[in-house]
């Protein structure tokens, strides 16, 4: 695989991530309000019933197969195990629960201010993701330590960026919904951290792809 590919990479991981995003919120009402759609997209601090608690299980799983899925149709060789790359990023995303699952138990979660939810969803989630798939391909014979530690930097570091996009959006006075919101947050969190980096990933893949 070639180096070259790292704008597709980029590209793969930050609609992987935005849809994911997107998916998980949608996943997260539709399995706490079921067909009660005025509830949809409104900001309501979840409570602690079990349905909530299953909301955030269904989502973060269904996000995390969701942006699996985007990188391993990019990924997609005979060095990277698909079942196993999109299993690995599922866990991974489920493993920020360990968090939210404790705030929300105190009643903490979803009424911190700031933008402390979106951030431990992309960027926590993202983070427990990667090191899964680190042991995946590590399973593989794969050595990719050096991607992960600048994947973890990156999505980190996309917090500068994403803060100035929307900085900048309402210094302008454009309005945008919340479902473009937060397929934004997805977007630019996954986009920066591939960017950063594709080229440690795409270096640890090519001796397997090219034998």
């Amino acid at each position: 695989m070639k180096q070259s590919r790292l704008p597709i990479w980029t590209l793969a991981n930050a609609l992987g991530l935005g849809v994911s995003f997107v998916a998980i919120l949608q996943m997260t009402m539709l399995v706490e309000y079921g067909l009660d759609f005025e509830k949809y997209w409104e900001f309501i601090p979840p409570d602690q019933s079990v349905r909530a608690y299953a909301a955030r299980l269904v989502s973060s799983l269904l996000g995390g197969a969701i942006f699996g899925a985007a990188q391993v149709l990019f990924l997609r060789s005979r060095s990277v195990r698909v079942g196993s790359w999109i299993l690995a990023t599922t866990v991974g995303f489920a493993l920020i629960l360990a968090v939210e699952w404790p705030l929300m138990a105190v009643g903490i979660w979803g009424r911190i201010p700031g933008p402390i939810e979106p951030i431990s969803i992309t960027v926590g989630g993202g983070s427990f993701a990667g090191i899964m798939q680190y042991l995946a391909l590590r399973k593989q014979g794969i050595v990719a330590s050096r991607w992960l530690a600048l994947w973890i930097g990156g999505l980190v570091a996309s917090l500068v960026p994403a803060a100035l996009v929307f900085i900048s959006l309402e210094e302008a006075g454009l309005s945008i919904s919340w479902p473009v919101e937060t397929f934004l947050s997805g977007f630019i969190v996954a986009g920066v951290a591939a960017l950063i980096s594709g080229r440690a990933l795409l270096a640890s893949i090519s001796p397997l792809q090219s034998r």
